[in-house]
């Protein structure tokens, strides 16, 4: 690109208003895109190819690491454009902007990508109706740290593209392939490709240590308050349960999900 990108500094600029639509789940899903901002996020995208759509930056609240990501990013990306500091504020997702926006696409991946290594056994986490982002993102964090193959969302309420998601993953968003689908497809894809269900519940038949996690598996997980549906429990091929020995009776989910992931983690090494 030039070396004078487009500077804006009106609130009233139609790419302004646009911007401040997209804080709006709806608007995000009809222009299929989402916003990163966390540098950080934006490094770990660039890193692993994620295609990226506009860049905004404003100039005022770069640090020389940042200067030095938006370098590379101009190099990358055509469309980049400065805005003002107020402009940034009015524009941003976060309250404390950090001198960079990014529109990337909606780039979804597919229950294939989940079994694209025919040398490992499948390790999926599965959550179901999971509506906080700030879940979702941890979830997706411990699962790029257990090399897990992928994680599906099923169920209502789940925005897997909200930027939150994206900023809580710690950019493991773009390295672990994650997919939305309904429960009959989950179920089909697992029996399809022999991948055994292994959910969680309080009455389980097993411990979380005591059931094979070493061939393929899929980890069900649900919400904290209600746990998964009686529809999901009854399709599943076990239940584990993680034993509560305080007075609390769940964890958080991405507590749980860690705890499940690295238990395969162990036996899988174990089993080497």
């Amino acid at each position: 690109m030039g070396d004078s990108p487009l500077r804006i500094t009106s609130l009233q600029n139609d790419q302004v208003k646009a911007l401040v639509r997209m804080r709006n789940r709806r608007e995000r899903d009809q222009q299929q895109v989402t916003l990163i901002e966390e540098p950080l996020v934006i490094r770990r995208a660039l890193a692993e190819g994620y295609p990226l759509q506009t860049v905004y930056f404003c100039p005022d609240s770069l640090g020389a690491a940042d200067s030095a990501l938006l370098a590379e990013l101009r190099q990358k990306v055509d469309d980049v454009v400065e805005l003002s500091a107020p402009v940034m504020a009015k524009v941003s997702y976060r309250n404390q902007p950090e001198g960079l926006l990014v529109v990337a696409p909606q780039q979804k991946s597919d229950l294939a990508n989940l079994v694209a290594d025919p040398a490992s056994p499948p390790l999926i986490v599965v959550l179901e109706s999971v509506e906080k982002p700030g879940n979702l993102g941890a979830v997706l964090r411990v699962a790029d740290g257990a090399g897990a193959h992928g994680v599906i969302v099923c169920g209502q309420g789940t925005d897997l593209f909200n930027p939150n998601v994206l900023r809580a993953s710690r950019g493991a968003f773009f390295s672990v392939p994650t997919v939305e689908c309904t429960q009959a497809e989950l179920m089909a894809f697992l029996k399809d490709h022999g991948i055994r269900a292994v959910a969680t519940s309080p009455g389980a038949d097993h411990a979380w240590d005591q059931t094979d996690l070493i061939a393929p598996v899929a980890l069900l997980l649900g919400t904290e308050h209600d746990g998964l549906s009686s529809e999901m429990l009854a399709a599943a091929d076990a239940t584990v349960g993680i034993p509560m020995l305080g007075r609390g009776d769940s964890l958080n989910v991405a507590t749980s999900a860690a705890v499940l992931l690295y238990e395969a983690v162990r036996q899988r090494q174990s089993n080497a």
